[in-house]
């Protein structure tokens, strides 16, 4: 046999047949274990509010120490949680409705009630405020949610008007003041179905998710709305979701002006020398690179080939690229020993890099004329494939750049170039790139790949190489930067 639920009920009334006519009505119903608590007054009533549970309160408006509606708005006051059911002796619909607007759950006339009346009224009111509490739960979750996100949510119906639990829409800044009920038309005050926002609800609206990036006052926002469905899958309305990128689309676009800024600062074409082939290119692992190639003309028609890596890559190691580009252009025009540009480049450095910065360069010197090449290094290899198969290991003069003020780098002996020979000086992005499984595609690969196309350009030695090295890691967007030079003499 099922135990009927004990329902704990206040009852306020001041008289006392009435109160006994209610305790009578509540005997006759079966439908739940009543115990009912009398207060004669409104002050007795708030006590015993705040000193025990009650599941709900039946109120006379009309109390000793209370009159009409601030009697149930006091009472709701004193227990917002609990559902309150007015009795009065007047069937007054304004009332009635005024009761509800301050809390009351249902309103009663005394001549016109009986016990099923009065019991099915107390159940209601009891599953209504229930129901109310759980949603108010829900939309306080909720807009603590929304309101701890960097992003802002929202629903609407079908024809566009802001339900809730919306708080704000599209940015945080309803200034306290309630969209809910207010159409997208008249928020943006446009009737106008193709601006942006209202086109992409309407879209959503229809079943189809919609993403833009909007412009709205002073923020750039990234905007996702999509149909918002019942529990049966039937569209009832949208659910939008902003973010400010505002920051982000700022940096992308000083980034984007760096990039046109490195871009133009890389040569943009190749020496043309009678007899070589000359050629390079960076590929940047980011917007910016902190690779570098340059080719500078020097005296007696030779041309200083330069290859060097910052450490790191992005923005700061671009900045610091350029600012080395223009001082080895300003140095090399006028001297000619390699090693005195790199320790004047390295003084130079010395005092605006930061201790986990340096750099490795690679500074060749090509003369024409007799076919040779002098070169200095700063802890960056180069690499001379020989016609005859061999390959020779171009090794590092002296520390990179930046580390030691003073450091002595050394000038090497002249080295001659034949026909068929090919420099090749690269940076460790190629060789350091590797698989998801840690497969590093390697030095030996990488000089393996060069001496196999050694009679292409060498614009397109370097182009298939680095299509090579993607291929091989899976992906086209590198790890690091890369980056070559090629002086091949030509047979």
């Amino acid at each position: 046999m099922q135990n009927n639920p004990r329902i704990r009920i206040l009852l306020v009334e001041d008289s006392q047949s009435d109160a006994d006519l209610f305790e009578i009505y509540l005997e006759q119903v079966r439908a739940a274990d009543y115990k009912v608590q009398v207060a004669e007054t409104l002050a007795d009533g708030v006590a015993f509010l705040k000193s025990q549970p009650v599941d709900i309160v039946l109120a006379d408006l009309n109390l000793p120490d209370s009159f009409g509606i601030d009697t149930c708005r006091k009472l709701h006051a004193a227990a917002p949680a609990v559902p309150i059911i007015v009795l009065t002796g007047l069937a007054d619909e304004e009332k009635a409705l005024e009761a509800m607007q301050v809390g009351a759950q249902d309103y009663l006339v005394k001549g016109e009630i009986d016990g099923n009346v009065l019991s099915r009224a107390i159940r209601y009111s009891i599953e209504r405020q229930r129901t109310s509490d759980m949603q108010r739960q829900s939309d306080d979750r909720m807009r603590l949610i929304t309101e701890q996100l960097p992003a802002v949510l929202w629903t609407t119906d079908v024809d566009l008007r802001i339900t809730p639990p919306s708080s704000d829409f599209l940015i945080n800044e309803s200034g306290g003041e309630s969209l809910v009920g207010k159409s997208l038309s008249e928020f943006f005050e446009t009737d106008d179905d193709k601006f942006p926002p209202i086109a992409a609800h309407r879209k959503a609206a229809k079943g189809t998710p919609v993403s833009i990036e909007f412009f709205w006052r002073g923020k750039t926002l990234s905007i996702h709305v999509e149909p918002l469905r019942d529990a049966g899958g039937n569209i009832i309305g949208t659910i939008g979701v902003s973010l400010d990128v505002s920051s982000q689309k700022r940096m992308q676009d000083e980034l984007d002006a760096a990039r046109h800024v490195q871009q133009a600062l890389f040569p943009r074409e190749s020496p043309d020398v009678p007899g070589f082939d000359i050629a390079g290119a960076v590929y940047a692992a980011e917007e910016t690179a902190g690779d570098y190639f340059d080719f500078i003309p020097m005296e007696n028609d030779c041309w200083g080939t330069v290859v060097g890596d910052v450490t790191g890559h992005g923005l700061g190691p671009a900045l610091l690229m350029a600012e080395l580009r223009a001082y080895l252009r300003a140095v090399a025009t006028t001297r000619p020993h390699s090693g005195e540009i790199l320790m004047l480049a390295n003084r130079f450095l010395s005092g605006d890099l930061e201790e986990h910065r340096f750099v490795t360069l690679f500074f060749a010197r090509v003369d024409p004329a007799d076919s040779s090449f002098t070169f200095a290094s700063a802890g960056h290899n180069g690499y001379l494939l020989k016609a005859n198969g061999e390959t020779e290991t171009l090794k590092s003069t002296g520390l990179p750049l930046g580390l030691i003020p003073d450091t002595i780098i050394n000038t090497s002996f002249r080295v001659s170039l034949e026909p068929g020979d090919v420099l090749f000086v690269p940076t460790d992005g190629f060789q350091e790139a590797h698989t998801a499984a840690n497969e590093l595609f390697g030095l030996q690969r990488t000089l393996d790949f060069v001496k196999e196309r050694r009679d292409l350009a060498g614009s397109q030695i370097i182009e298939e190489l680095r299509s090579e090295v993607c291929d091989f890691v899976g992906s086209r967007d590198i790890a690091d930067d890369m980056s070559a030079i090629i002086v091949r003499r030509l047979k």
